[in-house]
C-alpha cells in the first residue's frame, strides 16, 4: 500500500534531477568541443570514455561523430508498478540516446 506514494516521490525527484543529468553530458561536451589542443579523433577517443564511464553503448561512430544509448531504470516506476515496468523495460522502453559530432 505504502510503495505507490512512494514510488511517486521517487519517480519524481527522477524527472526533477533528469535536466541535471544531462547537463552534465553537455557541460563535458561543451569543453571538449572548446579545447583547441585536440584534433577531432581525440576529441570522439574523450567522449567515447565518458559514455563507457557512465555504461552507455556506442552504436554508431564515424570520424567526427559519436552516438551513445543506454536503457535508464526508473527505480520510482519500478516501485509503483512492479510487473508491468520490468514488462516495460525489457520489451518497449527506448533507449536514452546521445550524439556528439565535432564542429
Amino acid at each position: 500500500m505504502l510503495m505507490f506514494p512512494i514510488g511517486a516521490v521517487f519517480y519524481y525527484n527522477e524527472r526533477k534531477n533528469s535536466g541535471k543529468y544531462q547537463a552534465v553530458f553537455d557541460d563535458y561536451m561543451k569543453r571538449v568541443d572548446e579545447s583547441a589542443e585536440l584534433d577531432a579523433k581525440q576529441k570522439i577517443e574523450n567522449v567515447q570514455k565518458l559514455f563507457l564511464a557512465n555504461r552507455y553503448e556506442v552504436v554508431s561512430k564515424t570520424e567526427d561523430e559519436i552516438v551513445g544509448e543506454r536503457k535508464i531504470f526508473s527505480m520510482g516506476l519500478f516501485m509503483m508498478g512492479l510487473f508491468f515496468y520490468v514488462f516495460y523495460y525489457f520489451f518497449f522502453q527506448k533507449p536514452h540516446s546521445i550524439g556528439y559530432k565535432v564542429k
